[in-house]
């Protein structure tokens, strides 16, 4: 049975007056971080000819509906995650990028003809982008290696029974994992023992790897060829599933543009979230919830989806006041991982969710996953998309 959205029944019952007021209250709100009254609301923003009196029973219905709060005794009002709910994905017009914002992700990501580098270091380096660009804290989810295409592995010596296995994919991913072993290793043999495993493996998708590795182990053959035998095991070993650690499996950047922001300048509350990206469980928790408990996409496009999700509507401890806006990175073969920005509900969506994507699909390009669409890398400076 689909689950009813509390934000769906509110915003049908909205009238086209409080639709515009409520989208002046989350813009002004998103500027300023400031609890917006009636009177100044009236006065920044031009769109809204109505009566300061007007707008502020507008605003006061709009309240009882749980789109807006009224923090203080004052009479300024502040945004709950249902008006920002609605504001992602009815009214925020999107594609602000700017040729710069192009230009850094491509430098960072797109390189050809270098060389290849290793699946973290390539991560690493879009979270250090996406993060500076969007001002907010990136987030990076490692893919699943199991639809990634084999092209070689190769066994590097480090001590007398530990063994470096680099692993290459066909789109030139590169992945390292240190194995222990229990037979002394020498650098001649393990040479051997790789060149078996290539001519054995390659062209074959991981998960069909290990398919064939624990076929082969079975075999009369292996079992009599000592060289085999040991190839198999410490191929199995090394191509197992990774990462599989939290601290492996997300990569974080960023987390000190929170200091930035004046609704995080109580210690307690950093404090708060400073603890959540450190141990990163809990991040982990708010992207488990959010894929279990599914919000509307916040933009399609091209088989694209990209999602926001707030830790109010998720109920996860210490995020109840950041939202994430996430979207999948491609390989040649299907999604491989995700990609996103954690920061306040206050947050920039016209912008942070453009820069979301771009990056989505540069990784993609340099994984050798899908190409890019036009309304992500063409197109001019400031040009939008049209509201869904």
């Amino acid at each position: 049975m689909e689950r009813d959205d509390p934000a769906d029944k509110g915003k049908s019952s909205l009238s086209e007056r409080q639709c515009d007021i409520l989208h002046a209250v989350v813009e002004d709100y998103i500027e300023t971080a400031e609890p917006v009254g009636s009177r100044s609301l009236t006065k920044r923003n031009r769109t809204i000819d109505l009566s300061p009196a007007t707008v502020r029973n507008a605003m006061s219905d709009l309240e009882d509906l749980g789109y807006l709060s009224a923090p203080h005794a004052s009479a300024g009002r502040v945004p709950t995650a249902q008006a920002f709910r609605v504001y992602v994905e009815r009214m925020a017009s999107r594609g602000r990028l700017t040729p710069r914002d192009r230009e850094v992700i491509n430098s960072v990501l797109s390189n050809p003809d270098g060389p290849r580098k290793e699946l973290s270091s390539v991560l690493q380096d879009a979270s250090r982008a996406l993060s500076n660009l969007s001002n907010q804290a990136s987030l990076i989810l490692f893919p699943r290696l199991d639809g990634v295409v084999f092209e070689s592995i190769d066994f590097v010596p480090i001590r007398e029974r530990t063994v470096l296995a680099v692993f290459v994919a066909k789109s030139g991913l590169v992945q390292q994992r240190i194995v222990d072993v229990e037979f002394s290793v020498d650098r001649d043999e393990l040479r051997r023992m790789s060149n078996y495993l290539n001519g054995l493996l390659d062209g074959k998708t991981l998960s069909e790897v290990r398919d064939t590795i624990v076929t082969a182990m079975r075999g009369e053959r292996a079992a009599a060829d000592e060289v085999m035998r040991n190839a198999l095991s410490l191929g199995e070993r090394a191509i197992s599933e990774s990462p599989v650690d939290t601290s492996q499996a997300l990569v974080v950047d960023g987390e000190r543009n929170f200091l930035e922001h004046p609704e995080f300048a109580d210690l307690s509350k950093m404090r708060k979230i400073f603890r959540a990206f450190e141990e990163k469980t809990v991040l982990l928790r708010l992207l488990d919830a959010a894929a279990t408990r599914p919000s509307e996409p916040a933009h399609r496009e091209g088989g694209q989806t990209t999602a926001v999700y707030f830790g109010a509507e998720q109920n996860v401890r210490d995020l109840h006041e950041l939202a994430a806006v996430m979207t999948a990175y491609q390989s040649p073969d299907g999604p491989a991982g995700q990609v996103g920005v954690v920061g306040p509900m206050r947050m920039d969506y016209s912008r942070v969710i453009p820069l979301v994507e771009l990056t989505a699909e540069t990784l993609s390009r340099s994984l050798g996953g899908d190409r890019p669409s036009e309304s992500l890398t063409g197109g001019s400076e400031g040009e939008g998309r049209p509201k869904r």
